[in-house]
């Protein structure tokens, strides 16, 4: 009985494969359904053994309270706020040797950006090549997605450096965006007496929850949609010497979003062109290093992201480059106890690092064109499974401040301080 509800569970997380292979090959007919229609007939059988045997089940919660002298974040934090929860469980099982499925479920409740129940990933891991010094994998339906040293590891708060990952890379308001996608995955390793070298490059369709991010990029709540017009396309090459001892990664992402205009859609009138259908491009490249010794680590991290607006017409559409770096240590006191310190920086334009280009515009000030913020913090692990942790942010900036919980970016304080509090449990 089990074993058939997570064979629906992994059918459903299956990609659109008519959209991602035809978007490869167009076809006339969507004949290349069947890829995934012969997958889950595989499942069918392959799921007939006793799951109860191999299979894993894990499961998570954290509970954070954010207080801000200005601005809001994770909700009305002003007043103090305690909407920011994550409830997650996940299940892994191996089906044989060189087949494995895993999926994981999360209700996240983050101020008014996010407050749903979610399937984060759902994905089958098929070992295709497997020898002592190298091997390969494939896998099929909703992915993870590499990119950086967090993005895969960013939905628990164990597995986290922080309570809150360095916002100029790993936004918390496009989370949904970055962090899988419905596609599939090839992933090579090889390791050697020299390191560990691994490749990795998904295709897969983005999961459209982009209302935060459509709000972010025209400064109000538009009333078209914002959506994938294509598969996102990303890659990493990443290397480890002596067990993660030296990590250094390289990632890169290929996104596409088309905005398709509402009826007396404002949009349309700031662009002064009649349009239908415009096109927002984001590519970020990621250079990623880490250093973990017996008692201390060393993290930077340093993005450039390319982004353009296109076919709004000419007095909207604009290209710009991001900037993003961070410099990051974490002390281990003792076991059990660790401190956390980090400098953060966001551009939304390397050219116009001051803001001066958005008095232009008189729904955002010029503090809405960077953030800068140092951060200190404190972790305790009262035990494997119990945890606590609280982090003080001084913070110049509003850049990636979400909308959703600011309404009217013009009323955004640039300097503010946020202090964060969170207990979390795993089992």
């Amino acid at each position: 009985m089990f074993s058939h509800v997570y064979l629906i569970l992994i059918c459903l997380s299956l990609p659109d494969w008519t959209k991602i292979f035809r978007s490869l090959c167009p076809l006339p007919n969507p004949i290349t359904l069947f890829p995934g229609l012969a997958l889950c007939l595989f499942l069918q059988t392959s799921l007939a053994w006793s799951w109860q045997e191999t299979a894993q089940i894990h499961g998570f919660l954290s509970q954070g309270y954010t207080w801000t002298s200005s601005n809001n974040f994770f909700g009305h934090s002003e007043t103090g706020s305690p909407n920011f929860t994550e409830i997650g469980a996940n299940l892994r099982i191996e089906a044989t040797p060189w087949l494995n499925f895993t999926a994981q479920g999360l209700y996240r409740h983050a101020g008014k950006v996010e407050n749903r129940v979610q399937l984060d990933f759902a994905l089958a891991n098929l070992a295709v090549l497997t020898k002592e010094d190298y091997a390969l994998y494939l896998r099929g339906g909703r992915v993870k997605n590499p990119f950086g040293l967090y993005n895969e590891t960013r939905d628990v708060a164990f597995t986290r450096p922080s309570i809150l990952l360095p916002q100029g890379i790993y936004f918390d308001r496009s989370r949904s965006l970055f962090l899988s996608s419905d596609g599939g995955q090839v992933f090579l390793e090889t390791h050697a007496s020299w390191g560990d070298l691994s490749l990795a490059f998904n295709v897969g369709m983005p999961r459209n929850q982009n209302d935060e991010i459509e709000a972010s990029i025209f400064g109000f709540d538009a009333p078209g949609r914002l959506q994938a017009n294509r598969p996102m396309y990303l890659s990493q090459l990443r290397y480890e010497y002596n067990t993660g001892e030296l990590i250094f990664a390289l990632s890169y992402a290929d996104a596409e979003l088309e905005y398709n205009a509402g009826r007396n859609d404002p949009v349309v009138l700031l662009a002064e062109n009649p349009f239908k259908t415009g096109v927002i491009s984001s590519r970020p490249l990621v250079f990623s290093a880490q250093y973990n010794g017996e008692r201390i680590s060393l993290t930077g991290e340093y993005m450039i992201q390319f982004n353009a607006v296109e076919n709004f017409g000419p007095d909207f559409d604009r290209s710009l480059t991001s900037e993003s770096w961070y410099i990051q240590g974490q002390y281990r006191i003792h076991d059990q106890l660790q401190a956390v310190a980090r400098y953060d920086v966001f551009y939304l334009d390397r050219s116009d690092r001051n803001g001066k280009n958005l008095e232009l515009e008189p729904i955002r000030p010029r503090h809405a064109a960077f953030a800068k913020d140092w951060m200190v913090g404190i972790r305790w692990d009262i035990t494997p499974n119990w945890m606590i942790s609280a982090e003080y942010h001084g913070i110049n900036g509003t850049a990636w401040l979400p909308f959703k919980d600011n309404p009217h970016p013009n009323k955004n304080r640039a300097n503010w301080d946020m202090v964060l509090g969170l207990i979390a449990f795993r089992f």
